[in-house]
């Protein structure tokens, strides 16, 4: 009762951080935790099919248990108790793998918020980006420690149903704790816009993003050649409609293009939030890739979460009399389906069951600025032409001590997200196909909201796995803290 009450004091003694523009930034073990709550029906969200939350979606709430008072002041910490705030937070720990070494990430983090606006900064220095062939940033100084990061920069400003975002902040549309299979926490963040506009049952989104640059190639399949465009621009542009037909249905519907090419500017056309991109595609012959894609998230029971997602990228259509259209090309598609469960055999218990079956062309188009990826990382599901099964399994019955174990077992193809579609049928997952396993264990000790331990032991029967481009043996341990500091102040 005593914990209740200085809870609920807390609530609504520091209004700062449930009253403003907060995001609630990537943290796994946050997003953990809501995950349970959600699966568990201890947390009801409005719109629960896209992250990140806010910190007043998930702060605001009548709901005052041991973890939830843990993250409401861990993020109270974070952001600061006033309006604004510098801090260090430092990930760090040793590392076993084909011998013992140091791994580390830093945040150097600025943070302003009010009631209508949070301006945020959080420049990163991690070692593993040494390791990662797909890093998006500078290396040639990595030796002499001068590599890093802003992966969080932006301004974000609401008021009222209107929301209105710009700069660069992960993003994920679908399931929580899952790759969304158009917009993901998978590639490393991108400057983009975002507007929002929330009433009742309904929540708008809009989204423009200019991607990479890169070398441009078209497919010529009426002549089997490959043309040469040099350097070609690349951009995003989607919108999406969330209905929640009550707390337990949800659905959201979103249409994504993706264009670009040797000297092409921004579209208007496709910046329009209230038209449909295939339209303007045939009738205004304005060249993109479009993909479409169906969210469901359903509560039969209140322990009980099912999701799902489905992925139109391209369905081939019998439209001639006489020819078969469906036997020469591959329809482009994907799916995501999950069981979650909270609380249901045993308290604390938290339960995912997922499986995600991605086609082998999916993502895949005739020209190189159309495929679907930022700097070779998917900005939806992390590759194409696999299908997997995943099992995890999280116990928050001995909190402070979280334990976690994630099984994944798949078949993945000979396909990349770079690939420039063939146009022809091909065995599935595409040969020769590798039987992968995967199995990660984590223990977190939640010590204090600005201190926590964790110990990881990670095995990969193939490091050629999405998740362990960072890695360099198949089996790697793990030990070490996070940490850490700030100072606010009002202004």
């Amino acid at each position: 009762m005593k914990r209740t009450i200085t809870t609920l004091l807390l609530l609504i003694g520091c209004s700062n951080i449930i009253s403003g523009q907060n995001l609630l930034l990537p943290d796994d073990i946050t997003y953990q935790c809501i995950d349970y709550q959600i699966n568990s029906g201890k947390l009801t969200l409005q719109f629960a099919l896209q992250q990140p939350y806010t910190v007043s979606e998930i702060f605001n709430k009548k709901n005052v248990d041991s973890t939830h008072t843990y993250f409401y002041n861990y993020w109270q910490r974070y952001y600061g108790v006033k309006n604004t705030s510098i801090g260090f937070h430092l990930h760090n720990g040793m590392e076993q793998a084909e011998g013992w070494g140091y791994q580390y990430r830093g945040d150097f983090n600025f943070f302003y918020h009010n009631e209508h606006l949070a301006l945020v900064n959080r420049t990163t220095v991690d070692s593993r980006y040494k390791n990662d062939p797909l890093y998006a940033g500078d290396l040639s100084e990595s030796d002499h420690w001068l590599y890093g990061r802003v992966n969080d920069a932006y301004m974000n400003i609401g008021f009222g149903d209107f929301n209105f975002f710009i700069g660069r902040s992960s993003r994920n549309w679908g399931p929580i704790q899952s790759y969304g299979l158009l917009i993901s926490e998978n590639p490393y963040t991108y400057d983009q816009v975002y507007f929002s506009y929330t009433h009742n049952r309904l929540k708008f989104s809009w989204i423009f993003a200019p991607l990479e640059n890169l070398h441009g190639i078209e497919y010529k399949p009426e002549d089997s050649v490959y043309v040469d465009w040099g350097t070609s621009n690349k951009y995003i542009n989607g919108h999406r409609l969330d209905i929640r037909l009550s707390d337990n249905f949800q659905i959201g519907l979103t249409e994504m293009a993706i264009y670009g090419g040797a000297d092409r500017r921004f579209e208007l056309s496709y910046a329009n939030p209230m038209t449909f991109y295939y339209g303007v595609q045939r009738n205004d012959r304005k060249g993109m890739s479009g993909l479409w894609l169906l969210d469901v998230f359903y509560k039969p029971v209140s322990k009980m979460t099912l999701y799902g997602q489905f992925l139109i990228d391209d369905i081939v259509v019998n439209n001639d009399p006489g020819v078969d259209d469906r036997a020469r090309y591959p329809d482009r598609l994907g799916m995501v389906t999950s069981l979650r469960s909270g609380d249901w055999l045993i308290d604390g218990l938290n339960l995912n069951v997922t499986y995600s079956r991605i086609w082998n062309r999916t993502y895949q188009s005739l020209r190189s600025w159309e495929n679907y990826h930022y700097r070779g990382l998917g900005l939806g599901y992390p590759i194409a032409g696999c299908e997997e099964f995943k099992l995890k399994i999280g116990y928050w019955g001995f909190f402070p001590f979280y334990i976690e174990n994630e099984f994944i077992s798949g078949r993945y193809g000979d396909v990349t997200l770079k690939d420039i579609f063939p146009i022809i049928h091909e065995d599935f997952p595409l040969p020769p196909v590798r039987d992968i396993q995967v199995n990660i264990f984590s223990l977190y000790y939640l010590w204090r909201p600005g201190t926590r331990f964790h110990l990881r032991a990670s095995y990969f029967s193939d490091l050629s796995h999405y998740l362990a481009r960072y890695y360099e043996s198949e089996f790697t341990l793990n030990v070490g803290f996070d940490w850490f500091i700030n100072t606010s102040w009002d202004y």
